[in-house]
């Protein structure tokens, strides 16, 4: 493992403006100026019709207490929207290529009747709530708990409470398990979600240059082999299990899709009963690709795609690491089986055994970036425009004047999918295909590499300096650093702490003969 390239601080600054332009966006809580700032906007009612309805349109609408009138019986019906006050905003044209499917039955994938939820819109309501809430969990430190930061109340998610909380020091995967309570627990169900990436509240760099791997990193990381092992033993549980609900938006989204297909292989090795994995996306962009790959990594050798210094240092640190490498070497030999070129028929029959459904604006450019695992459905665009008292993300925080790119930007935010579900989006949600960016596909590999050289730059001359760090480091029975590859004594001449030069170290061997293999 090299040091830190010394043209590191120019490298960032560059990946810092593609990763905004590649990733999502966090949570945005900041609240509206409130009616008096918006009085002089002009308003309108919007009227949306259409032709083709989900047979449960009706009480999705009426949950929401949406206006709105039917005709027809059936499967077939015409459903008409009816908002008021919506703010007179310009909305931009979808893509073209954008391919709506009639081949598909979507009431068929909304509604899988291999789950035991009768109305799985229910929990898909939720999970939107679920994705925007897990940007509220926080790392506070090496050593210490994560912990949940105070947040706007949900009545989405007032029949759920927070069991668990997921950290990962060194990717920032962040992430939290909702159990439900009381009658909304029958039948029994978690939602596991996911946070994207970090970008207007809380600035997290390790959740961009997780993004530039498009989630992989975080959804193999020590935390989420940690979620997926707890996942997979609720899923088991026939007493006290429950059908398992993995969400996020925008990277979060990805990493869903990346966890849930390494859940679902972990269910397959231990071959037992299982109730049903649910994925749920918000945005449509696609895992498939980064998925097939680090398939086809990890059976040349390169296991989790971390470095091996890395993963030696966790084997010997980390104290639950045999549990992780048996969670990891199950998935691997899942992997083992597939022959080369095999990835993506593995990827189509492992997403067939679980429901995966993503949702997503036609006017969001960042749907168009990999290839979707499941089904995706596109939301109506007039359902992202805010109200007369509401303002869009870009105008709250960039403060950009509102015009179509606030519009195409809200689109992509949770905000907007929050405000387009609580206006009963899901039920007039069409199964469609975005349009894709070939370019994007091509420059994939390349920017996973990049991802993965910033997140080692960002863990050595950050984590992997600190006093607490250190203590690992000089407690165990052999350790190196970026003065001295071999260290057995803190006052050897490079084996000590140097806070003027931000030294690192690394464990080599800890205090006891390893009985663990490292994740390879």
């Amino acid at each position: 493992m090299a040091p830190p390239h010394p043209r590191a601080g120019a490298m960032l600054a560059v990946l810092l403006v593609l990763c905004f332009l590649l990733g999502g966006a966090s949570a945005v809580r900041a609240q509206s100026p409130g009616c008096d700032a918006a009085t002089a906007e002009p308003v309108r009612d919007l009227q949306l019709s259409f032709a083709r309805a989900l047979p449960f349109a009706r009480d999705i609408l009426a949950h929401h207490r949406v206006s709105a009138t039917f005709e027809g019986r059936g499967r077939l019906a015409r459903v008409e929207l009816h908002l008021r006050d919506v703010r007179d905003l310009v909305l931009p044209d979808g893509h073209p290529a954008t391919t709506y499917r009639t081949d598909l039955d979507g009431a068929a994938v909304l509604q899988d009747r291999r789950s035991r939820h009768p109305a799985l819109w229910r929990v898909d309501t939720a999970t939107v709530a679920a994705a925007n809430r897990a940007y509220d969990v926080r790392d506070s430190g090496a050593g210490t708990p994560p912990f949940l930061a105070e947040g706007e109340p949900d009545d989405a998610l007032a029949a759920y409470e927070v069991i668990r909380l997921y950290t990962d020091r060194y990717t920032g995967f962040a992430a939290m398990v909702l159990e439900a309570r009381g009658d909304a627990a029958r039948p029994a169900h978690r939602i596991y979600a996911i946070a994207g990436t970090h970008v207007f509240e809380r600035t997290d760099l390790r959740s961009w240059a997780s993004g530039l791997t498009m989630g992989r990193a975080q959804y193999v990381s020590n935390a989420a082999l940690r979620m997926i092992r707890d996942a997979a033993d609720y899923a088991t549980d026939p007493r006290h299990g429950g059908e398992v609900f993995i969400t996020g938006q925008s990277q979060g989204g990805l990493t869903a899709q990346g966890l849930g297909v390494l859940l679902q292989a972990t269910l397959d090795h231990r071959g037992a009963r299982h109730h049903l994995v649910h994925v749920v996306s918000w945005g449509a962009s696609g895992a498939r690709e980064t998925l097939a790959r680090a398939i086809a990594q990890q059976r040349d050798g390169g296991a989790r795609g971390f470095p091996t210094d890395l993963e030696r240092h966790w084997a010997e640190t980390e104290p639950d690491h045999a549990s992780l490498a048996a969670t990891w070497h199950a998935i691997a030999a899942e992997w083992a089986r597939i022959p080369p070129g095999g990835e993506d028929a593995y990827l189509t029959a492992v997403a067939s055994r679980m429901r995966v459904v993503g949702f997503f604006f036609e006017i969001d450019l960042f749907a168009r970036g990999g290839t979707f695992l499941g089904t995706a459905f596109a939301f109506p665009t007039a359902l992202v425009l805010p109200e007369e008292c509401d303002m869009t993300v870009a105008e709250l925080i960039i403060g950009t004047p509102p015009g179509p790119i606030t519009v195409r930007l809200e689109s992509h935010f949770l905000k907007g999918y929050r405000r387009a579900v609580g206006r009963g989006a899901i039920a007039v949600a069409r199964p469609a295909r975005p349009a894709r960016w070939e370019w994007f596909s091509d420059l994939m590999p390349t920017l996973e590499d990049v991802g993965d050289i910033w997140l080692e730059v960002l863990h050595l001359s950050r984590d992997a300096t600190q006093p607490l760090h250190w203590q690992g480091c000089t407690g165990s029975a052999e350790w190196f650093t970026s003065a001295n590859r071999f260290c057995r004594a803190a006052y050897w001449p490079g084996c000590g702490p140097a806070p003027e030069e931000e030294r690192w170290c690394l464990v080599r061997r800890g205090g006891a003969p390893r009985t663990v293999p490292a994740l390879r």
